[in-house]
């Protein structure tokens, strides 16, 4: 796979977890849970693409792809334990994700740049 084929398919996988875990924190508790589970499934897709990126790329990227893979972990744990939470806890966990989401996205934005 070329560089900018990785760049693009990071990018699309960063954009669909942060619409996903977006949908979920604006749904009610019962609903979210669909929605948090694929968001996780996304964050896992992401992770992967991640960690072949970060083998591949300049150390300058390594930096922003540790970031985006430290917040996409916190996403993952987070989602975990929001399946297992009641109706607030799960909401407060899912704002949660949404941070960890944008933040994933914006380490994943730098770390693709420079390729």
């Amino acid at each position: 796979m070329n560089p900018s084929d990785l760049t693009e398919r990071i990018m699309s996988q960063a954009r669909e977890l942060q619409n996903k875990v977006s949908q979920a924190a604006s749904q009610s508790a019962e609903q979210m849970k669909p929605f948090i589970e694929q968001s996780m499934n996304t964050a896992g897709e992401l992770q992967k693409t991640l960690a072949e990126h970060a083998s591949k790329s300049a150390t300058l990227n390594q930096e922003y792809t540790n970031r985006a893979l430290g917040h996409l972990s916190e996403l993952m744990k987070l989602g975990s334990e929001a399946m297992r939470a009641n109706a607030e806890q799960a909401r407060l966990m899912a704002q949660d994700m949404v941070d960890h989401a944008r933040r994933a996205y914006e380490s994943s934005t730098a770390a693709s740049k420079d390729d």
